[in-house]
């Protein structure tokens, strides 16, 4: 055994370490004496008969005179809600991109010689392992043929189609609704309620459509089957991947050490975040600031590696060797450090690359050799730090088509402060036709849906976290 994960109503799960395989394991154990104990005899069943990407494999089922101990799959991940909690919503396109995975395992399990109901989809049941959806938690399951012998089968408040509370017989369309529901969740960010607000989702006719399909209180009103959902899915798909958002790539890198790249990529990504736009500062080079920085703050990673202290999500450099994968963010901030080649390589494609200089007499130099070899493949963003706005300095000629900002000096770089300014000109100005930050705007504008930094309050106040449309 490693650590205890988690405890449930009728068990607790440990991550336990297989010395042979040299593979981790999940382990529900369940004691005899507790109610839910049939409960858990039955779901070891389903998931035993149950073979698919999207559902834990089980490996074996034990038990002693006490206890009972399921021997599952261990998952790399996190819950839907986590995922929805820390981002305050998804895109429309990953929400549909989850909610085709979660209609194609539903579409396999009615397969089944005797079809079975999952009958408890919602975000704590569902774990997403990069962009895969992976479904859990089967103490509601049953077959479809004895779906109506247990009377009132209860769900997740939110989540459970109104049958299930009215003791009505309970089908295939029952977790269609939830389907619906988990998708209204993923986009609003909050669960729908009884009669969810179409109004408020993100405006696409299609969108509504599916939810409103999914939802009806009537049975008789919804999708009739997984394959008709999935085809509506499908056709939304297709509808929302024009407008899809990829995360977006700022590269910070300073001319020499000490110049303050790592203050400048920390407070642009604290700024990014209060202001609607959740950003991950990636650490992309090797150092030891962030761990320090984290330490210092009495900040742990989660098991994504990620640390979080205030309004900063943080992953720092692992080395090479360590692959992990991270959740989805709408900004991914790359701290380069001094490797101003090679951000300048990774952004030349597009993107946006402050190049943090030095304007004293005895930096100009350094800066005006980083920013020529760099125009000759990219177009940096000069970024002179600790000087204000009212300061000018005067570039050569074959430079001086590079844009310029003066970043003032600001000590506090996980809190609004002066910079916030600059940071603001920086990302509303630099957005030709064609650039990312400009379809962004477009499709803001045209969904209506969210208040960035492009335009924030003058308050200052933090918006939450939003996700882009």
């Amino acid at each position: 055994m490693c650590r205890k994960l988690g405890s449930g109503r009728s068990g607790t799960v440990y991550l336990a370490f297989h010395l042979e395989l040299e593979e981790y394991r999940a382990i529900k154990v369940v004691p005899k004496a507790v109610s839910g104990y049939e409960t858990f005899r039955k779901e070891a069943l389903f998931l035993k008969e149950l073979r698919h990407p999207g559902i834990p494999i089980v490996y074996d089922v034990e038990e002693d005179e006490d206890n009972s101990y399921l021997i599952e799959e261990y998952l790399e991940g996190e819950s839907l809600y986590a995922l929805v909690k820390r981002l305050g919503g998804l895109s429309v396109k990953m929400a549909v991109d989850f909610s085709i995975q979660l209609c194609r395992l539903i579409q396999f399990m009615y397969s089944a010689n005797n079809p079975i109901l999952h009958l408890d989809l919602q975000p704590k049941n569902l774990f997403v392992c990069g962009k895969t959806v992976r479904l859990t938690d089967f103490d509601h399951a049953c077959h479809a043929s004895d779906a109506g012998t247990f009377g009132r089968r209860y769900g997740t408040i939110g989540f459970a189609a109104p049958e299930q509370y009215e003791g009505g017989p309970l089908d295939g369309r029952t977790d269609i609704y939830a389907v619906g529901a988990l998708l209204y969740y993923m986009c609003m960010g909050q669960p729908p309620g009884k009669e969810p607000d179409l109004a408020k989702l993100p405006s696409s006719r299609g969108l509504r459509r599916v939810v409103c399909g999914c939802m009806a209180a009537g049975k008789e009103m919804r999708y009739p089957s997984a394959q008709a959902l999935l085809e509506a899915l499908l056709e939304l798909q297709a509808e929302v991947s024009e407008d899809a958002v990829q995360s977006q790539i700022i590269a910070v890198a300073g001319v020499k050490r000490g110049i303050g790249t790592t203050h400048t990529a920390v407070g642009l990504s604290d700024f990014l975040t209060r202001n609607g736009y959740p950003a991950l500062y990636q650490e992309s080079h090797e150092s030891d600031a962030a761990r320090n920085f984290a330490k210092n703050r009495n900040a742990k990673p989660d098991k994504n590696g990620i640390i979080r202290t205030g309004n900063v999500y943080i992953r720092p450099s692992y080395g090479k060797s360590v692959q992990m994968s991270y959740p989805y963010f709408p900004v991914i901030v790359k701290d380069f450090g001094t490797a101003w080649k090679e951000a300048g390589r990774e952004l030349s494609g597009g993107g946006l690359f402050l190049l943090v200089c030095g304007g004293k007499w005895w930096e100009i130099d350094g800066t005006v050799h980083a920013a020529r070899e760099l125009s000759s493949f990219c177009r940096p963003i000069l970024l002179f730090n600790h000087m204000d706005a009212g300061f000018r300095l005067s570039l050569p000629e074959d430079i001086g088509f590079l844009p310029v900002y003066y970043l003032p000096f600001f000590p506090n770089p996980i809190a609004a402060g002066r910079a916030d300014a600059c940071f603001r000109e920086i990302l509303t100005l630099e957005t030709g036709d064609g650039n990312t930050w400009e379809r962004l705007k477009r499709v803001r504008k045209r969904r209506g849906r969210f208040r960035g930094f492009l335009e924030s309050p003058a308050s200052g106040k933090a918006s939450g976290p939003r996700i882009f449309p």
